[in-house]
Parts: C-alpha cells; structure tokens; sequence
C-alpha cells in the first residue's frame, strides 16, 4: 500500500484532481450513500453499520448543527462542535463513536494479527473501552477488544527506546497486517513526553482512488464523520498538520504518521 501511495504522489494532475482538496462532514444520504459505496468498492468491512452510525449522527447532531450533504472546499468546511455535543446528547443515552472506533470496523475484514495483548492496562483510551464495553451497538468491537487495545492503546517507551519508532515495533511484534491494496489505516501517534508513553491519538481509513486519495474519518466523540479528498499524501499532510490538537508544546516531539503499521513521516505544522 505504501508504493501504491508513493506512486499517487508521483502522479501528474489531471484537470479534475486540481479541484482538490474537498472534504464533506456526511450531513445527508446522498454524500453518505457516495462514501459507502465507494467504501464497499475498497473491500472494507461493516458497511451497513457505518452507514447506520453516519445516518444516525447526520439526523440528530448533524441536523441540529446543520451540517450540509455536499462537498466543499477545506477553506469552508467548519461546524460548531457544541451544536454537534448537543444534538447527539439530546436523542442518545449511550456514547458515540469516535476516530479508533469507526476506523477499526471498516478495517475488521482486512486487519488481522497473528497475537494481542494478553491485558490493556492503559488510561488513554479509557472513553473509547467504556464505550465498547457497554454498549450494545459496538458488540462487534467488544468482539475484538484485545486486538483493538493492541494497536491503538498507550505503550510505554523504555530507556533506549525511540517513540518515533514504538508502534511499527508493535505491529511486527504482533504480526498485524492489512490485507488489502486499496485500503490502508492511517495512524496519528501522539507521545507523551510526562510519562513516557506513546498512543494512537487519532486514525483513518485512507483509500487510493482513480483521481488521488480518499481519506475517511471520524473527528472526535460527539463530531462530525469526515471524507476528505487530496490528490496525494503531501497534501493530506498539510490538511491533517492544520489541526492544532495533535501537537504538543513547541519543542515536543511528534505526531508520527504512520500507515498500515509502517513509519511515513512527522507531521509538521
């Protein structure tokens, strides 16, 4: 999937690749019905769940943030998280999905690993195993909870260690592989230079198409789902790198980029 990706790079644009980048927050049927369908030609997983939780969130948060069924310029894309907390609070009892969430039950089919972690004894994704362990909607998460902690959990850096290179360690020493040449999982790892301890802060399911790349995504618990299309992975860096919450303090290491378990680069702001 890398050389996939590196070729995309390599690419000359074309008169309809130059329209990009474009991204949509998925606020009807017609822009949810495109992803989908566009998702199932990829060979991802649990599309009618997906679709079920993206129809769900644009009726209730979505509706009540106005959130639009169409495609627009990153420039004005924009929502007001708290119209979005508000909406999904009003008509749920029960949490949202968030970014880890919706990316692993696409990639279920596709991802596998020949071991886990026997015990996740971590605290950053507490939210996230609350979530799984509690509601009946993410069953087919809980289903593959040891697998799901494996690869996006905390993992302490040891004395000697380089956090840069902590979660490649992770998938070569767990086996995990994508089985897929459409279709990666691109991770954000985010370290914690207090406690030594790095985690997959945020992730999505990054897709090759005919003009560029589709990149699909869940913002955070109680925000939008998100696709967004570049046409190729300098310029989705620069549209993740616009996003002040990944980064720490100036002077911090990280985030480290990273698809389907392989090191591509630091993100830079």
């Amino acid at each position: 999937m890398i050389l996939v990706i590196l070729t995309v790079m390599c690419g000359c644009s074309t008169g309809e690749t130059e329209k990009l980048p474009i991204a949509t927050h998925l606020g009807g049927e017609e822009t949810i019905d495109e992803i989908t369908n566009e998702l199932e030609g990829a060979g991802l997983s649990n599309l009618t769940d997906f679709q079920n939780w993206v129809s769900d969130f644009a009726k209730t948060a979505g509706k009540t943030a106005g959130l639009k069924d169409s495609w627009e310029e990153l420039s004005k894309l924009d929502f007001d998280s708290s119209k979005t907390m508000d909406g999904w609070e009003k008509n749920h009892d029960y949490s949202d999905s968030d970014c880890r969430m919706t990316a692993f039950l696409l990639m279920d089919g596709i991802l596998e690993s020949q071991e886990v972690e026997e015990k996740y004894d971590g605290t950053y994704l507490m939210f996230d195993m609350e979530a799984i362990d509690s509601v009946a909607r993410y069953e087919k998460l809980k289903n593959k909870r040891a697998l799901f902690t494996t690869i996006f959990g905390d993992k302490v850096i040891a004395d000697g260690e380089n956090p840069k290179d902590k979660l490649g360690e992770i998938w070569k020493q767990y086996s995990i592989k994508v089985n897929n040449d459409k279709a990666s999982l691109l991770s954000l790892v985010i370290y914690d230079p207090d406690f030594k301890t790095i985690f997959v802060g945020h992730t999505g399911v990054l897709v090759t198409t005919d003009n560029g790349l589709l990149f699909v995504e869940k913002i955070a618990f109680e925000q939008p789902y998100q696709a967004t299309r570049v046409n190729d992975m300098k310029e989705l860096m620069g549209v993740l790198a616009k996003r002040g919450e990944y980064f720490g303090e100036q002077g911090e290491s990280g985030p480290y980029v990273y698809v389907n378990g392989e090191f591509y680069a630091e993100l830079k702001k």
